[in-house]
């Protein structure tokens, strides 16, 4: 679908004809079915276009997200730059709330526009409309709307963020001491290269777990079972903590089912080392599940969507 008459009229075609609608992009953080009935949509809208303010953008969903950042940047604006080289589309990054490295989405949103499958209509949300979250938005969970645009503010002036110890050491090897927000996403899109397998040679969909989420005193107590696993502050009292930290304390980097594997690189990465399908994918993953609420009483969520069957 490369333009909002097609999508809806093929919204209006499903609905006639009680198809399911699959809504995909890229594919880069869903888990298919072996299976897959109803009517699929692939989203190409494209376009970026920078206005009415010099520090707002309007992308169409079907952009590469890299693609955005780096044209953002081109024109001297800044605060995507820690979101450099995560894989996907422009309309799936408020779905998920991407984040890394201290930014997240949700921190330069200003609105989106959706088609709402069930009435037909067009709508906009604001930021307080979409319930933006950790890994988390009201679209996460529901198919009701299609993103075909969203409007982003960002800085004018460069505000570097650069608190993750990763980027501050791979700044210091380049002996960049004032980094502008090109040196920024440079330095990410190598770290995160070195520490992840690219899934155009190995099929992934990236981190598979969210961090998750605890109280103080838990991770106290985490602590003295494991010492350095690494912690964020969060608001009332909780702390976030490392997943990969936690998967590799329990030693599950090349923990297998069928095909799927934890990556040898990163302990949040599942491989696809074959002809994996959903149910090796499910079954590693409640192993993955089920080992760390055993050993550290924590649950692990997963980030990528898997798409129903029917």
């Amino acid at each position: 679908m490369n333009d909002e008459t097609t999508l809806e009229n093929a919204c209006k075609f499903a609905k006639a004809n009680s198809l399911k609608l699959n809504i995909i992009a890229t594919g880069s953080n869903i888990i298919l079915p072996k299976i897959l009935s109803g009517l699929t949509l692939k989203i190409d809208i494209l376009g970026i276009k920078y206005g009415p303010r010099k520090n707002i953008v309007s992308v169409g969903a079907g952009e590469n997200w890299h693609a955005l950042v780096l044209d953002t940047i081109n024109h001297n604006l800044s605060g995507l730059e820690n979101l450099s080289l995560i894989p996907g589309s422009a309309g799936a990054a408020p779905i998920q709330n991407i984040g890394a490295y201290g930014v997240e989405f949700s921190n330069f949103f200003l609105s989106l526009r959706a088609i709402d499958v069930i009435t037909g209509q067009w709508v906009t949300f604001s930021k307080s409309e979409c319930k933006f979250g950790y890994r988390d938005s009201m679209f996460r969970n529901s198919n009701r709307y299609i993103i075909t645009s969203v409007t982003l503010e960002l800085d004018s002036e460069f505000n570097p963020i650069v608190s993750y110890p990763g980027v501050k050491k791979a700044l210091a090897s380049k002996n960049i001491r004032s980094p502008t927000a090109l040196d920024i996403s440079d330095v990410i899109c190598q770290i995160r290269e070195s520490k992840l397998p690219n899934p155009k040679e190995l099929p992934n969909v990236g981190s598979f777990f969210k961090n998750p989420i605890i109280s103080t005193s838990k991770y106290m107590d985490l602590k003295n079972q494991f010492i350095d696993v690494p912690y964020w502050d969060e608001s009332n009292g909780m702390v976030k903590i490392s997943a990969g930290a936690l998967l590799d304390k329990l030693n599950c980097k090349g923990l297998s089912e069928g095909n799927i594997k934890v990556s040898k690189l990163h302990s949040l990465v599942l491989v696809n080392h074959g002809k994996a399908v959903d149910q090796d994918v499910l079954a590693l993953v409640s192993k993955l599940q089920a080992l760390v609420k055993q050993k550290c009483n924590i649950q692990l969520n997963v980030e990528p969507i898997f798409l129903s069957p029917k």
